[in-house]
């Protein structure tokens, strides 16, 4: 019988709160240095409709994915797994071969953007509420619609991410859970 309960990544999640309070501290700066005058409006820069579209493939892939998955709902937690976390791990130790460096560019590049995108969730919290900060954002000019429309791309980049690294990582063996 397998475990399927979620296990998280200590090293993951240390990682990606670091860089989440570093993006809520990054937001206090952009809002306490924000301008006093008001940018323009610009026509069709809030973005809705290919933000309809992307909501509609989160909720499929949320619906595919958590019903394939053991972990059902939790699987959104996948991208803090030991799992992934010991491939990324594996896959820097790994013997060195000829696609290696293609390997290891990759992997940093999807780690590194996992870790920009909980810098930048942070970052919105307080520097979305500068009128200028979500003026021209995708679901602007108000913060409630630019935090939804660019919270959405996180739910669709981050699984995409997981996935991508699953592909370009190393496989680890499957230790059997004690218990």
């Amino acid at each position: 019988m397998t475990n399927h309960r979620l296990q998280l990544s200590r090293p993951a999640v240390i990682t990606a709160t670091v860089f989440a309070l570093a993006g809520l501290v990054s937001g206090v700066v952009v809002y306490l240095n924000r301008s006093e005058q008001l940018e323009q409006q610009v026509p069709g820069t809030e973005a809705w409709l290919p933000h309809l579209a992307v909501l509609a493939v989160v909720a499929i892939w949320f619906v595919v994915a958590s019903r394939r998955s053991p972990l059902g709902w939790k699987v959104i937690f996948a991208p803090l797994g030991r799992p992934i976390a010991a491939r990324v791990t594996a896959t820097f130790r790994s013997r060195f071969d000829v696609l290696s460096p293609l390997r290891y560019l990759a992997v940093a590049f999807l780690v590194l953007l996992e870790v920009y995108m909980a810098w930048r969730i942070g970052e919105q919290v307080f520097a979305g509420l500068d009128p200028n900060f979500t003026r021209n954002a995708w679901g602007g000019p108000s913060y409630l619609g630019a935090m939804f429309c660019h919270y959405l791309d996180g739910a669709l980049l981050y699984p995409i991410c997981h996935v991508l690294l699953r592909w370009t990582t190393v496989r680890v063996p499957q230790v059997p859970a004690v218990g």
